[in-house]
């Protein structure tokens, strides 16, 4: 852990000179703060946390996934102010076992110190924290240095958020010179933001598998965005009862993986399949629907049709 956490507290320096590089120089003129934001999106990251957010403030950029280890981690850039070009990336892995915040807060604060030896002819600090800050049960430190060659600033906020129910870390990186205008932003952020026990996921999990009925039903017309593909299936996914969850998606298995449906605004997703065995064909798949707090949860279904060829 030790180990761990300074590594990690250093490799802001490297980030620092990576994001200074070719920078413009910034005046801070909008205000940071969203007051008035209200959380209208959810983003669910895998293994166990979760991030609500105003869209109108916060965009994903990108996301990275292991396949292994079962974990994701995302890029979500700031619109509040574009000249700041604010990314956050928050990464979410599997519980570890951790030591006493105290100590842990020891640790990072023993890293600002590193970073404060960083200084040089080429290098400078303008603002760092010189105590841990406490947002939303993570511990961040935060400094905004000035690269004297470049002349341009850039702030970098790092945060760790240990539980019993998660391992999650975040770094904030903007063209900004205002730590405390950054902080901000990065406040609105990490107010949404959630972690769950497997406990709760499998609860879920349960109960959304337990209330509905996937429903296959065949197609009575050609709709306009399959009219042209070859085709020998076309059909309507749906389900029995009231919905209240949001579908994600359809994934229906084919010979090459899956192919992916989005759902329209009937709540119903069409689906189309061209396959080359005549006669009684069995298809699978899977109904997605999001759940409480915005993590998947599959539905499998299988049908058959008849296929008597090209429709």
């Amino acid at each position: 852990m030790k180990k761990y956490l300074s590594v990690r507290i250093l490799f802001f320096v490297l980030i620092f000179y990576s994001c200074t590089n070719g920078q413009n120089s910034l005046q801070n003129t909008a205000k940071a703060g969203q007051s008035d934001s209200v959380p209208n999106s959810i983003k669910f990251i895998e293994p166990n946390i979760s991030v609500s957010y105003d869209s109108a403030f916060f965009k994903v950029t990108q996301r990275y996934s292991n396949t292994f280890y079962e974990t994701e981690s995302y890029d979500f850039s700031y619109q509040g102010d574009s000249t700041k070009k604010a990314t956050i990336h928050i990464k979410a892995d599997h519980p570890i076992k951790y030591p006493p915040k105290q100590e842990r807060d020891s640790l990072i604060l023993a890293g600002i110190d590193e970073i404060k030896k960083t200084v040089n002819d080429t290098f400078s600090i303008a603002n760092i924290d010189n105590q841990i800050r406490d947002i939303n049960g993570f511990s961040c430190v935060g400094f905004v240095g000035y690269d004297k060659i470049s002349k341009r600033y850039s702030t970098l906020i790092g945060c760790y958020h240990f539980s019993d129910m998660d391992n999650t870390e975040v770094s904030y990186i903007s063209k900004g010179n205002d730590l405390e205008m950054e902080y901000q932003i990065l406040m609105s952020f990490l107010s949404g933001f959630n972690s769950y026990s497997q406990r709760e996921i499998d609860h879920e999990d349960s109960l959304i598998k337990s209330k509905y009925t996937v429903v296959i039903t065949p197609a009575t017309m050609v709709i306009d965005n399959f009219k042209y593909r070859p085709k020998t299936y076309i059909g309507v996914v749906s389900i029995n009862q009231k919905l209240e969850h949001k579908i994600s998606e359809v994934r229906l298995n084919n010979s090459l993986g899956q192919e992916i449906f989005s759902p329209n605004e009937k709540a119903q997703v069409i689906i189309s399949s061209n396959d080359s065995d005549k006669g009684n064909v069995i298809k699978s798949g899977e109904l997605v629907l999001v759940n409480s707090f915005g993590k998947k949860v599959s539905l499998p279904f299988t049908f058959t049709y008849v296929n008597k060829g090209p429709l």
